[in-house]
């Protein structure tokens, strides 16, 4: 799965596009972005977490797009086919456990893995070209064996993601 991602990124690289990629230790599915948080409030939100319970399952990463839309691509990403219910169900699972925590999360849950964010419209038209001839791909499947709750320190080169607390799946 990583080399094929790895080549998707190596394409998306060689429209000439000015984008930032996403590393590739740091590609993951978000169930939940939730923001800054005051410290104080991180073990709450790790205890509401571990009350979460369900079986791994597998995804199947497969497909390419970009947000908003292909028009105005801002981020592109790596989508999924099957496993795609079993991840909605737990960005349910979270969204509720957190709820009165940090609120709900109200925008449609779109399971994906984000590849690169661009940030001008360089080279466009080459980076929608290269985005379109993935968008069939089958970059592999991969098992699902819990969720963890990241910290992320944005800097210069990057954000620096930190595992805070990890729920095992069954």
């Amino acid at each position: 799965v990583r080399s094929r991602l790895k080549r998707f990124q190596e394409e998306l690289e060689l429209s000439g596009a000015d984008l930032k990629l996403v590393e590739l230790d740091n590609l993951h599915l978000t169930l939940r972005f939730i923001g800054e948080v005051r410290d104080s409030i991180v073990p709450t939100i790790a205890s509401k977490l571990s009350t979460i319970t369900g079986n791994g399952f597998r995804i199947h990463l497969t497909g390419t797009g970009a947000f908003p839309n292909m028009d105005y691509p801002r981020v592109v990403w790596v989508g999924m086919g099957e496993g795609s219910n079993e991840a909605a169900a737990f960005h349910d699972a979270v969204n509720e456990a957190l709820a009165d925590v940090v609120g709900r999360e109200t925008d449609e849950f779109s399971p994906h893995i984000t590849m690169a964010r661009v940030k001008s419209g360089r080279n466009k038209a080459k980076l929608i070209q290269a985005i379109n001839k993935w968008q069939e791909a089958d970059f592999g499947w991969q098992d699902v064996n819990s969720i963890k709750l990241k910290k992320s320190t944005l800097t210069p080169r990057g954000p620096i993601y930190e595992d805070i607390h990890e729920v095992r799946l069954g």
